[in-house]
């Protein structure tokens, strides 16, 4: 019973590391929501690899970590860049971009949840490689002139999501619990 629990507890703890992520971004605390995006990614990345070790899946437990990962990954980001460089563009383009962001990293993790790893490859850009490219982005703090290329960042980061672009996954063997793969 403890065995099958322990990556349920990477999973919790990155989806409150998501949150607290969130609500840094929206009091401005952008360096310490970034690291606590990274620290995310860090608890996803072990959550696979022990639910691998201990051969432990299920639906619920896809279903579950997708659900983390769109908070960590596709929230957390999104409020972080819109903070940063979005909130300032007319006729609400900011919160067109940040929802961009979040409905194709949904989409993103929706198809991979039907469909399933084929020759250790990513179809698309995974949604935890997009938040923290994203995330990293917005610590440079890019001036207002250079809105132009958040924007461009953001279309592509979102577009390579939902893409059918082949990545190599770089995993020595194929998960059992990793719901990333795809």
């Amino acid at each position: 019973m403890l065995k099958k629990s322990i990556p349920f507890v990477f999973v919790a703890a990155g989806l409150g590391i998501g949150m607290v992520s969130l609500l840094l971004a929206f009091h401005r605390d952008v360096a310490s929501a970034v690291l606590f995006v990274a620290i995310a990614a860090l608890l996803d990345l072990f959550g696979g690899y022990i639910a691998e070790k201990l051969e432990l899946s299920s639906e619920f437990a896809k279903e579950l970590r997708s659900l983390s990962e769109l908070i960590s990954f596709g929230a957390a980001p999104s409020i972080i860049i819109y903070v940063v460089a979005l909130r300032e563009l007319p006729l609400y383009g900011g919160t067109v971009l940040t929802g961009l962001f979040m409905v194709c990293g949904a989409l993103r993790l929706a198809r991979f949840n039907v469909k399933t790893c084929q020759n250790r490859c990513h179809i698309g850009l995974p949604i935890t490689g997009a938040g923290c490219l994203l995330s990293a982005f917005a610590l440079w703090n890019p001036p207002a002139h250079l809105v132009a290329v958040t924007v461009v960042v953001i279309i592509g980061l979102s577009f390579l999501m939902i893409s059918t672009i082949k990545i190599p996954a770089f995993r020595p063997n194929k998960a059992v619990y990793d719901t990333e793969n795809v």
